[in-house]
């Protein structure tokens, strides 16, 4: 009897001892597209707005999922802003490196609307006093970009999308080389921006931006499905 209770006392030390640790979860590859979105100024936290567009992905692509930028999106002072942008350009970046390191054939959406769509912009082309851009190495990763309102909108671009013919209060014409390297993802990239929106358009009418995400959501969802 002694020697039978040994290895059961053994048994039972081991399972006490292995179920005191923590759990890590194991990144799991999207088998379809790695969604990332990024909402707009003072959205509660989530994927607010633009993740209309997400479920409209996923529910096209099999094997879709999405998470949503960790960030402030704060807007009410001059100087909040920017660090706003800086934390999602920050937070987006580190969410890319982390799963192109678990999921190196991931193919990533970046969807942002608002700040949202400022921060997926300045992700990929920098911006004053931001972070520094993706890295060229995982440009081969991003396989679709979609924003909404961005303030960074340059008129005349080939990724423009709607009825505007004004720049954004943020507009990067002023900037040549972070407007040529958002030029490099002019094949995947689509910039929604309407007449009137005071952000993107430098306009006066709020209901434009608000409904920029409705009014083009189908549309956006099915460019980047022509993407898979």
């Amino acid at each position: 009897m002694v020697r039978l209770s040994l290895p059961l006392a053994t048994l039972a030390f081991f399972i006490a001892s292995t179920s005191a640790l923590p759990f890590i979860p194991r990144q799991s590859c999207a088998t379809g597209f790695h969604i990332i979105v990024a909402r707009g100024s003072n959205e509660a936290p989530g994927e607010g707005k633009p993740g209309q567009v997400a479920t409209l992905i996923k529910n096209a692509v099999p094997g879709s999922d999405s998470v949503a930028v960790d960030y402030p999106a704060a807007i009410c002072c001059a100087d909040l802003y920017p660090e706003s942008v800086a934390d999602g350009i920050t937070d987006t970046i580190n969410k890319i490196h982390s799963y192109v390191a678990a999921c190196p054939d991931a193919r990533i959406v970046l969807v942002g609307f608002s700040q949202g769509g400022n921060v997926m912009t300045d992700a990929l082309a920098g911006g004053v006093s931001k972070p520094d851009p993706l890295a060229e190495a995982y440009r081969k990763n991003i396989a679709g970009v979609v924003v909404f309102g961005d303030p960074s909108y340059s008129e005349g671009q080939s990724f423009d999308v709607g009825t505007s013919t004004r720049d954004g209060i943020f507009t990067r014409s002023d900037n040549g080389d972070s407007l040529a390297l958002l030029n490099t993802y002019a094949a995947v990239l689509r910039s929604y921006c309407d007449e009137g929106d005071p952000f993107c358009a430098s306009g006066v009418d709020e209901d434009v931006h608000s409904n920029e995400v409705p009014n083009h959501a189908q549309e956006a969802a099915d460019f980047i499905v022509s993407l898979a």
